[in-house]
């Protein structure tokens, strides 16, 4: 008896911890880590070599003046990417045989959802820095809610998709039951649908 309640009362402890380890199983984050985009503060120095110490922010075009080399390509890598590119860059340049770069993202462009209707506060809406996407239910929840009238079962989210010169090629119209999700009665994985940057989620009264 007393090593049943020992087991119960570990598995409990486990499931707390485990819960307590991962706060932010509502976000998406980036595979492999976050990539670099437009609006990005980065801090990048070489060791050693002050005078290559800078901080700039990452040009529409996906670029940074980089000491010695110029404007440089950055957007699309992820940190360690970025500091392996400029050390091969230096090398091959013949600027530093050996170079050590250490950067950072001093400042995350906040990458906006914009929220209309029956929500209590509508208008746009952050999301957290260096997410990817964010579970649509914990995202109304942070903005704020539903307002007393919504229609929680039919929450329409516009997404625009994107060409390489930054045109829209298509947009489409999502249908989520939010009711459905908040209380684990649909069929979707894990009971998360993803709301990505620039998505525009409308929500009308219901019908009484």
């Amino acid at each position: 008896m007393k090593l049943n309640i020992f087991f119960t009362i570990a598995g409990m402890v486990c499931f707390l911890l485990s819960s307590f380890a991962n706060p932010t199983a509502s976000i998406l984050r980036y595979e492999g880590g976050y990539k670099i985009s437009p609006g990005d503060v980065l801090e990048i120095r070489v060791l050693n070599e002050p005078e290559c110490t800078l901080s700039t922010e990452v040009s529409e075009k996906g670029t940074i003046r980089v000491v010695y080399l110029g404007e440089t390509k950055v957007s699309g890598l992820t940190i360690p990417e970025l500091e392996e590119t400029l050390r091969k860059k230096y090398l091959e340049n013949e600027i530093f045989a050996k170079a050590v770069i250490i950067a950072r993202i001093a400042t995350y462009k906040q990458k906006f959802v914009f929220l209309s209707g029956s929500f209590t506060n509508s208008g746009p809406f952050a999301l957290p820095s260096g997410a990817k996407a964010m579970n649509i239910v914990e995202l109304i929840n942070m903005s704020g809610g539903f307002s007393p009238i919504a229609n929680k079962k039919k929450v329409m989210v516009t997404r625009n998709f994107f060409g390489a010169n930054g045109e829209i090629i298509e947009s489409k119209i999502y249908e989520v039951n939010v009711d459905a999700l908040s209380s684990g009665k649909t069929m979707i994985k894990g009971q998360k649908w993803w709301v990505y940057p620039g998505d525009q989620l409308n929500v009308k009264e219901r019908l009484f």
